[in-house]
């Protein structure tokens, strides 16, 4: 009984997290949904729009690594409750629209708070909360859990927002309510999370800094986590690529966007997860989407542009975004099959983050400038190229980091039987 009720804490816990994550990441990216509508309360131009996002981008790029130091000294409920929680009432106060210098500091903070308190902590969370052998599922539930809150709750808020006459007064509503979640769910994790067992702190921080750069592992993770994202940066220009060259209608590739973007993160996570739990190697299954990535790439780049072959684009653009959101979900979950310790976690996440999320610096501007140099079919057929170089790097990574599972698990295995 108590087995049972503590399994239904720990997905409790984890449905909280994919709450928070959602609001915590929407408050910064108001802009996409509600640009114009932000805009025009914030009474800014489309450059000054456009540094708040850099402000941002800037702080949250720079704090990955320190945020992972942090979250292997401070237990992951405190620094997930104030990540949530500052967040939140910054959130209610950028509701009222203050001045653009504010704006700016408030953005500043967001992206403070989303690295230095807030990534590297939910990663560790999530390896306490799952077992030894659920890490594949609980990580794949994290990414999907993310997918689902964000479609159900953005849809729900834009019809509230469409009903209130998609003006100030229904933007207003909107940022108050992921305000809320946030506090809300800030609240929940203060109560419902265990401090973390192991909070390693007695060394000095170049001493976390040198064990987690000396360790192959890292390095190899962070190798896969910037192919795989360079990769899904790259599959965004298949909206414009179906329409252009394919002859799709708008409609149509709005709704391939969608089913890419959220349908596929749904269920992809959480079945990547669950075959790796099942086959029992995070790694083999991270090496088997590299592969399927690799084919579907590949098709991408050798198949004409013909309108009469886009149900075949459509498939394999269904097989390929499976593949990425899949190796997403579990990507950090192989820490545990390569034995990175468990004190080192957040510093490992923290690394592999800042080299992994490098491609939001490159990948678009590399990606415009081949579609502007060679136009038409041509510059997607080089993005495609460069997106398959990206998979073959990630595939021998993969296949690196799974010898380097098999070797630590003979050795676990010489030990045990010694």
């Amino acid at each position: 009984m108590e087995q049972a009720a503590s399994t239904k804490k720990r997905y409790f816990m984890l449905f909280i997290l994919c709450l928070g994550a959602t609001a915590i990441y929407f408050l910064p990216y108001l802009r996409w949904t509600y640009y114009d509508p932000l805009k025009e309360a914030l009474g800014l131009t489309h450059t000054q729009f456009g540094v708040l996002t850099s402000a941002y981008g800037i702080t949250s790029m720079i704090f990955y690594f320190p945020g992972g130091w942090l979250a292997d000294r401070i237990s992951a409920r405190k620094l997930l409750t104030f990540a949530f929680a500052v967040t939140g009432l910054l959130g209610f106060y950028f509701g009222t629209y203050p001045s653009y210098t504010m704006c700016i500091i408030i953005n500043l903070i967001w992206g403070l708070l989303a690295t230095l308190t807030f990534w590297a902590a939910l990663i560790k969370a999530t390896r306490d909360l799952a077992g030894k052998d659920e890490q594949g599922k609980f990580f794949g539930l994290l990414e999907g859990g993310r997918g689902l809150t964000t479609v159900i709750i953005s849809a729900a808020v834009l019809a509230l927002f469409a009903k209130l006459g998609s003006g100030v007064v229904g933007l207003t509503v909107v940022i108050n309510i992921f305000s809320a979640i946030c506090v809300i769910s800030a609240i929940m994790t203060w109560f419902l999370l265990e401090d973390s067992k192991i909070v390693q702190k007695e060394n000095a921080v170049w001493e976390d800094i040198v064990k987690v750069i000396k360790m192959p592992a890292v390095w190899l993770l962070a190798i896969i986590v910037l192919t795989n994202y360079s990769v899904y940066l790259g599959s965004t220009y298949l909206t414009p690529y179906v329409t252009e060259i394919f002859g799709a209608t708008v409609a149509i590739s709005a709704a391939l966007a969608i089913i890419r973007s959220y349908g596929l993160q749904l269920l992809g996570g959480p079945i990547g997860g669950f075959i790796a739990d099942k086959v029992g190697s995070t790694t083999k299954v991270i090496t088997w989407c590299y592969v399927l990535m690799a084919v579907t790439v590949g098709i991408f780049l050798v198949a004409p542009g013909n309108a009469s072959l886009l149900y075949l684009l459509v498939v394999n653009m269904v097989a390929f975004g499976a593949a990425v959101f899949a190796m997403r979900g579990i990507y950090f979950a192989s820490m545990e099959e390569v034995n990175i310790p468990v004190a080192l976690t957040g510093s490992a996440v923290g690394f592999a983050s800042m080299i992994g999320f490098t491609p939001d610096i490159y990948m678009n501007l590399l990606a415009g400038h081949l579609l502007d140099t060679f136009q038409g079919v041509a510059g997607y057929k080089a993005l495609f190229g460069v997106m398959l170089l990206f998979v073959l790097v990630g595939l021998i990574a993969s296949v690196l980091l799974l010898r380097l599972a098999k070797n630590k698990k003979n050795e676990t295995v010489i030990k045990t039987s010694a």
